[in-house]
């Protein structure tokens, strides 16, 4: 089969932290036989219009609010989503020379796009620390897809990072409800249950998470920090040195064993710990900076 490829550009900003301005190229491209004279029997005049159309709609925006986390996949989801009226074969999108992305109709599931794009404009906002903001998207998400368990625990936790803990509790038991295997929907279950006071319920929440995601750093440091709470420190000690192997630079991971060190007078154990911490966040090397305070 031949294939038409058109090529159009614009420039946006984007970023959560901080707010860049690139140039991105877009290619589309369309396959099929020749006839008439033309790829497909398409007259490209009509699909350049379009992405012509679409583009400058993203001309001179700050993405992050339009696509989500303004990622390139997210960025060629959307920009192939409103293109969907044409046959595409295939749209790439680069930023620069070094890389690009390229994706196809099968990697976009049409039906559950609107849904998914609310849900990661949420993701966005409460990426940027706009609780308020995600959780209007989050609610239109759940609107056009009321079985979608990401939705429910996102929600979670922004009303958590609004001091809600009880409504954050809820939406994280929705999320399970919809899927049973949700390892994170149970990590965040016993976060709640420790802002709740429940604190001999935090244990088999983050232990089904354990079993769910049994490569997650933060579910295990989640558990031995739960240990400390009801003063089971050898047990609260195992937990945070398997994190600390999952993870070596998890900066928090250390601050917990640390305390714990301090609690069994392991005073020389303690320093090390609080001072490879203290590299870390310093360094801006630790693996959960900036996001910790959703989990």
């Amino acid at each position: 089969m031949a294939l038409l490829g058109i090529i159009q550009g614009f420039k946006a900003s984007h970023g959560s932290r901080t707010i860049k301005t690139h140039k991105f190229k877009v290619e589309i491209t369309l396959e099929g036989k020749i006839p008439n004279g033309f790829v497909g029997g398409i007259d490209y005049d009509e699909p350049k219009k379009e992405i012509e159309k679409v583009l400058s709609s993203l001309e001179g925006k700050y993405l992050d609010d339009i696509v989500g986390r303004a990622t390139n996949e997210n960025i060629a989801q959307y920009v192939f989503y409103q293109l969907r009226e044409i046959p595409l074969h295939s749209l790439t999108i680069s930023e620069g020379e070094e890389q690009y992305v390229r994706i196809f109709s099968s990697d976009i599931n049409f039906e559950d796009y609107p849904a998914q794009l609310h849900f990661n404009k949420g993701q966005s906002f409460l990426l940027r620390e706009k609780p308020e903001l995600a959780i209007e998207e989050l609610d239109q998400a759940i609107d056009l897809k009321e079985d979608f368990a990401e939705a429910y625990n996102l929600r979670g936790r922004c009303k958590k990072y609004l001091g809600s803990y009880d409504l954050a509790l809820q939406g994280y038991l929705k999320a399970i409800e919809i899927n049973p295997k949700f390892g994170e929907a149970y990590r965040n279950l016993g976060n709640a249950y420790y802002y709740l006071d429940e604190l001999n319920l935090m244990i088999p929440a983050f232990t089904k998470a354990i079993k769910l995601m049994p490569d997650s750093a933060l579910a295990f440091n989640n558990r031995g920090f739960a240990y400390q709470q009801l003063k089971k420190w050898e047990l609260a000690l195992v937990d945070h040195n398997k994190a600390i192997e999952l993870d070596p630079n998890y900066e928090e991971a250390y601050r917990d064993r640390a305390a714990v060190y301090d609690v069994l007078g392991k005073k020389e154990l303690a320093e090390k710990d609080y001072a490879r911490a203290k590299e870390l966040r310093e360094s801006g090397n630790d693996t959960f900076a900036g996001i910790k305070m959703y989990g």
